[in-house]
């Protein structure tokens, strides 16, 4: 018992590490209840939005940086995940997915040995969409596609895309930047390469990157770049987010933010961090 006591105290020490960070860069702390109108949270972002909008849009001043804290049920494994939520709402569009990229380069150095064990994934909803309506998808094809790729379809979503050209579905497999920056800049050349440089550069020099446009992100509000951090050797999600625009009682909120998972990061820091505690 005193094993598992000692562990649960690391995981919550890792928790108030995290937290650290993220008040002393000027976020402050939103709480969301685990449940809501008889449902599990299964979404901190859907909570945050909810609470925000009960205040007067006079009252909010952007941009807004805000976290909240606690578990989220996933209803596919039947089980609770200890998550930190982070969201930088406002209207800041590719700035804001820069500070957010800015701000995981920033948590991920706390730990040196952490850049080398992890894979950073980008995709991006809105190049994705650019790319099909140039391949005069129709939009009901273009909404399956999406729903396919978002719960891991990807057998379907290529046979939707069966009448697309090889270079746009050769665009939803994962492939180094370079890559992936030559086959986009003959699929649609008028994509804004600059700032998908600036995002590459922001993470790759901190951490081996991929870029994939079947990646969607976990939600449908989910608008523009997505981004998946994980571990290498077990591929699983430190953290997952992307930027979005979502509807909450007849208001309109968009921003970027990402999800961090405390076991997966617990397992990928713990011995280090013990030895920076020490």
């Amino acid at each position: 018992m005193d094993e598992w006591l000692n562990q649960n105290r690391r995981e919550y020490e890792l928790m108030m590490m995290v937290i650290n960070q993220f008040l002393a860069q000027g976020f402050y702390p939103v709480p969301t209840a685990p449940a809501q109108a008889g449902h599990y949270r299964e979404d901190h972002t859907q909570s945050i939005l909810e609470l925000l909008s009960s205040f007067p849009e006079s009252h909010i001043q952007f941009p807004l940086q805000v976290f909240s804290l606690g578990p989220v049920y996933d209803p596919g494994y039947g089980r609770w995940a200890e998550t930190i939520d982070v969201e930088i709402l406002g209207a800041g569009g590719p700035q804001h997915e820069l500070l957010a990229l800015e701000l995981i380069m920033r948590l991920i150095t706390t730990w040196p040995g952490l850049a080398s064990r992890t894979l950073m994934v980008m995709g991006h909803l809105g190049l994705l969409n650019q790319v099909l309506v140039r391949e005069s998808v129709p939009d009901v094809i273009v909404t399956q596609i999406r729903q396919a790729l978002r719960s891991g379809n990807l057998v379907t979503a290529e046979s939707l895309m069966t009448h697309t050209t090889p270079k746009s579905r050769r665009l939803l497999l994962s492939k180094p930047y370079k890559e992936f920056l030559d086959n986009l800049r003959k699929t649609l050349p008028e994509a804004d390469f600059d700032h998908l440089s600036r995002l590459e550069q922001v993470v790759h020099q901190h951490v081996e990157t991929r870029w994939d446009l079947s990646l969607t992100g976990n939600w449908p509000y989910y608008t523009d770049l997505v981004f998946s951090l994980y571990l290498k050797d077990v591929g699983q999600p430190v953290l997952n987010g992307g930027r979005f625009v979502q509807e909450i009682n007849g208001r309109s909120w968009q921003g970027v933010g990402f999800t961090l998972y405390l076991d997966p990061l617990y397992h990928a820091v713990g011995q280090e961090m013990e030895s920076l505690m020490s």
